[in-house]
């Protein structure tokens, strides 16, 4: 992020890097996911940025993205129609953050909200240094049962 300030002298003018916050850093990762903004999602991650997910770590950006995009296009192939939400929860902590979202799963006229949790971590200057995702007990058999009643599964 680049912004214009006024140097001492009258007709002076520099050009000042604005570093973004964390929560920033935060709110750009979630919207980039929401909208399949998988460019700008890599933007914001440190170089080094490690995911969690179940016992697997996923270790830079490009491995992250690729997971992200995976799951993105096999809930594409899966539900008739697939929107995201999300909403950031901050802690005392000002480096860490909370990323409930809501993912929402149509099949025929019936919908489900699908129900994602992730606890990210993001340092100035640096980006998103780390990203857990964190399982909600129950949404698993939700999501399994909702693709049922329709005659469908996860693996197409």
């Amino acid at each position: 992020m680049w912004r214009y300030a006024r140097g001492r002298g009258p007709d002076q003018i520099r050009i000042v890097m604005s570093v973004p916050s964390p929560i920033e850093y935060v709110e750009t990762l979630a919207q980039a996911l929401d909208s399949d903004d998988y460019a700008t999602a890599e933007s914001v991650m440190s170089v080094d940025v490690e995911y969690v997910i179940g016992d697997k770590t996923l270790i830079g950006p490009q491995a992250i993205v690729t997971s992200y995009k995976t799951a993105s296009e096999m809930a594409h192939l899966i539900f008739d129609a697939v929107a995201y939400d999300h909403d950031i929860v901050s802690s005392d902590d000002p480096t860490f953050f909370r990323i409930d979202y809501s993912d929402i799963l149509t099949i025929d006229d019936e919908t489900l909200t699908h129900m994602a949790v992730q606890h990210v971590r993001a340092k100035p200057r640096r980006g998103v240094v780390h990203i857990t995702n964190v399982d909600v007990p129950g949404e698993r058999a939700r999501v399994d049962a909702f693709l049922e009643r329709h005659g469908r599964s996860r693996d197409g």
